[in-house]
């Protein structure tokens, strides 16, 4: 065990249509902050432009889309996204065990085709705005991801100490992240950075903490001195 960098397990979440807005919160806690999360909100608007953009920044992105389709056309996208270059892609485990692991061999396919890493592919299970969540339903979306080969999931932090019972060794994206004086938004399930990271997440997402604050950079950096990352 040793410490690592903060910012490699720390997410900013770009969720806006305006990529000038995007860079300006980028920017901000450049240095903190090492991964960029681009949601449905900022591709849509701005495609892969959003992207490059952000990893001309120095950024590391995680593109958050949630795909859920018919497998073919999951794979197909994965593909695509896999040559883009970003580090962690996002399905709905809902869509079930085929649709993810035609999703993983899109990514692989596109990313040989670039000579660049696989990204990590994380399942969504329930989402965090969702606040009545039964084991029941965590138990089978983590049954789909681990048969199917995903990476990892993303789950509320609420959920940690359930999801490592299960799946002890999963890569865990942690969005719902409030400190004590933060509003919750429409956020059902959430904890504190420290909570989270003491439960076991390895990656923190958050947003409008952070890029709704008068000073984007000075909250980035109290979430930051909040918790201590160590490398397992």
């Amino acid at each position: 065990m040793h410490d690592v960098d903060p910012a490699s397990r720390l997410a900013i979440a770009l969720d806006t249509d305006s990529l000038d807005q995007a860079v300006v919160w980028a920017t901000a806690v450049q240095g903190v902050f090492g991964i960029a999360k681009v949601g449905l909100q900022l591709f849509s608007a701005y495609g892969p432009g959003a992207v490059y953009r952000l990893k001309d920044l120095g950024f590391e992105v995680f593109l958050d889309l949630k795909l859920h389709d018919i497998p073919a056309t999951v794979e197909k996208s994965a593909k695509v996204i896999a040559r883009l270059g970003v580090s962690m892609t996002t399905v709905h485990a809902a869509g079930g065990v085929e649709m993810v692991k035609a999703a993983l061999s899109g990514l692989r396919e596109g990313a040989n085709a670039e000579g660049t890493a696989v990204p990590k592919l994380l399942g969504v299970t329930v989402l965090t705005s969702v606040a009545g969540v039964s084991n029941d339903d965590l138990e089978m979306r983590i049954s789909i991801l681990r048969e199917a080969g995903a990476t990892g999931l993303v789950c509320a932090p609420t959920d940690l100490a359930f999801v490592n019972s299960l799946a002890p060794g999963f890569f865990k994206v942690v969005p719902g992240i409030r400190r004590k004086e933060d509003t919750l938004d429409d956020q059902a399930r959430v904890a504190g950075p420290d909570e989270a990271i003491a439960a076991g997440a390895d990656v923190l997402v958050i947003g409008r903490p952070v890029t709704s604050s008068r000073n984007p950079r000075s909250a980035a950096e109290k979430v930051r001195d909040l918790v201590e990352f160590t490398s397992k």
